[in-house]
């Protein structure tokens, strides 16, 4: 239901935002940019044909994802085989995970990750992105279905058992509980991640003169977020590390490539002419790109 709720709503934003959104005048003062010259209007395409790949794509994978949540047959472990489980089998760079559990840091990860969805927020600071707010809010909706009809995807493909199985400190109604399965790749770090990387790109496409203390200082947030939130979910016994290294990139890659992919073309003119000299004498270079 609420999947639902986003997508009609991105459709109704679709439809709705100005099309027509004209660029920023040049020089306009900014307090991101260098000089507060603002060298950049709005960055992005925009329109239901523009958004509508992305749509689709996003409401693929989620449909995808649940999909095969609904054929997954895996059933969450029996007591018999919580006890026949092994944490010497596990590779030794995730290993050190199965002997974690701790439910706070696993509580503070789910603020953590759900404080990255309010980072795009901060477009509303800025006028610049406050301008094109709606077309902005569809795109972070395609991010958010894309990242999460992966992430449900593979987690139900994978099925990889969740570290805190092999702790025998953990309670068995937990080692046995339906989530056990579900260990790759994490979720809330791909949600961190991609939510966290649109933030710092579409500002950073937006203010293309940004000062480079703030596009240093974004940039460092845009990373720490994540990357602490992958931390969380390893210290609570939730994942193993390559779980959260591989969520990581899902994430920061979604949240990157989809304003990548909305920008505008540079056009570049097809006729140019300009002087030159020709055999010491005085003449016109003439070229047309096909």
């Amino acid at each position: 239901m609420f999947y639902r709720f986003l997508l009609l709503l991105s459709i109704s934003f679709t439809f709705t935002v100005p099309v027509a959104s004209q660029a920023e005048p040049h020089g306009e003062n900014c307090p991101f940019c260098k000089n507060g010259e603002h060298l950049n209007g709005g960055p992005y395409r925009k329109g239901f044909k523009t958004e509508l790949p992305y749509l689709v794509a996003g409401i693929g994978l989620m449909s995808s994802g649940f999909m095969l949540q609904a054929l997954n047959i895996t059933g969450p472990f029996t007591i018999e085989e919580i006890y026949g489980l092994d944490k010497n089998n596990v590779n030794p760079f995730d290993r050190p995970a199965t002997y974690n559990w701790n439910p706070d840091m696993a509580t503070a990860s789910n603020y953590l990750a759900l404080g990255a969805m309010a980072l795009p927020a901060f477009f509303l600071s800025t006028k610049h992105t406050r301008s094109q707010l709606g077309s902005l809010v569809v795109m972070g909706i395609e991010v958010g279905m894309i990242n999460y009809g992966i992430t449900l995807s593979v987690k139900n493909l994978a099925n990889r058992t969740r570290p805190y199985v092999y702790n025998p400190d953990v309670p068995l109604e937990e080692r046995t509980g339906h989530d056990s399965k579900t260990s790759f790749f994490s979720g809330h770090t791909s949600n961190a991640a991609a939510f966290s990387f649109f933030f710092a790109k579409v500002l950073s496409d937006y203010h293309p003169n940004m000062k480079t203390g703030l596009k240093v200082a974004m940039w460092t947030v845009a990373v720490a977020v994540p990357a602490s939130t992958a931390y969380l979910r390893v210290k609570s016994g939730k994942h193993f590390n390559t779980d959260v290294i591989a969520g990581f990139v899902v994430g920061a890659t979604t949240g990157w490539l989809v304003p990548h992919l909305h920008k505008k073309k540079k056009q570049v003119s097809a006729f140019s002419a300009f002087p030159t000299t020709i055999f010491g004498r005085p003449g016109m270079y003439l070229s047309y790109r096909f």
